[in-house]
Order: C-alpha cells, then structure tokens, then sequence
C-alpha cells in the first residue's frame, strides 16, 4: 500500500467523544446578545460553556475538534430565553435573579453584554432530536434551565425529565418544518 497524501498531518478520527450526562454544571456566560427568533419573537441568546468539574471548556472542546473538519460548525452552548409571550417577564426575572445570586458584584441593568463572564448553574436534561440525514431519532443532553451556582453545588435540584419530540403525523410534521433557530450564529 502507498502512504496517503496527508496521513501525517490528519486529525485522527476514532468516532470517541466526550458527553454530557443530565445533571447540574457550572456554566460560564461567553456570549449574549438579542436576537429574533425564527418566528419574529425576541429572544435573549446566550452562549456559554462548562466553568468547573471535569467536564469544563467542554462546549470549547467539542468547537475546536468539529471546526477542524467543518468550518461551517457553530458553539454548542447555547440557551435561548424568550422576550415575548404571556410568562416571559417572569421566566427572564427568574433567570436573572439567578445570576445576581451568583455573581454577588452583578445587577441586572438591561445590558446583556454585562452577561459576559458570569456564572449560574445549568440543569441539563436529555432532549430527543431527528437526526436530518437519516430521520432516526436519538437523544442529546442539553441545558434546560438556569439556577443558582449555590443550588448545583448544594444538589438542591431535580434533574429535568427527558422531553420528547411529539408522535410522528401531523402534529409532528408541522412542528418539525416551524420551530428551527439553526441560522444563529453561535
């Protein structure tokens, strides 16, 4: 066999990779801004990582190793909280209360970009996704809710249910052609 134009330099590829499991992690804030939603709703988008534990720098992690064959690749760390509807006042006051709890210097000013390098405690939970390539379904782990660094740390929470893509038909195909915000940019 001849040697392969760029084995020495390729990345090796052994389909390992780390995971989160559903629990409670310290996070650390990388981003946030106000964006739209895909149906004209405004959200606040942030991005973050893990800050402590084994599993910190692990959205950072899992950026780097995918950019490297997709340039293409956006950051994992994602939590989008809505700015619009019936509860959303109470929802963001929650989330807020939450980081100033955590961040004894910080109070909410309605500056998102002092968002950037506070931490909170995210509770993460298991999430059904259809894979767009081959349609089956699989599960991921992703953050469902933003507490107290105190209340992770204390294991004063309970680790969300697993939420569950809705039965295929109807109900599921309108659903799974209207509710995308794969275009943001982080």
């Amino acid at each position: 066999m001849e040697k392969m134009q760029g084995y020495d330099e390729a990345q090796a590829l052994t389909g390992e990779f780390e995971t989160l499991e559903p629990g409670g992690y310290i996070c650390v804030i990388k981003k946030a801004k106000e964006e739209t939603s895909s149906t004209g709703k405004k959200m606040l988008v942030i991005a973050f990582d893990i800050a402590e534990g084994e599993h910190a720098g692990f959205y950072q992690r899992r950026f780097d190793d995918l950019v490297k064959t997709n340039p293409d690749t956006k950051w994992g760390g994602v939590y989008r909280q809505m700015l619009e509807g019936e509860k959303a006042a109470g929802f963001l006051k929650g989330m807020m209360t939450s980081l100033e709890a955590s961040n004894p210097n910080f109070k909410w000013n309605w500056d998102e970009s002092k968002l950037v390098g506070l931490k909170f405690g995210g509770l993460f939970g298991k999430e059904e996704y259809e894979n767009q390539v081959t349609g089956e379904r699989k599960m991921t782990t992703k953050i469902r809710f933003i507490r107290t660094v105190e209340a992770v740390k204390s294991g004063k929470f309970e680790i969300p249910n697993d939420k569950m893509l809705p039965t295929r038909g109807e109900a599921f195909d309108s659903f799974a052609t209207t509710s995308s915000d794969d275009d943001l940019p982080f």
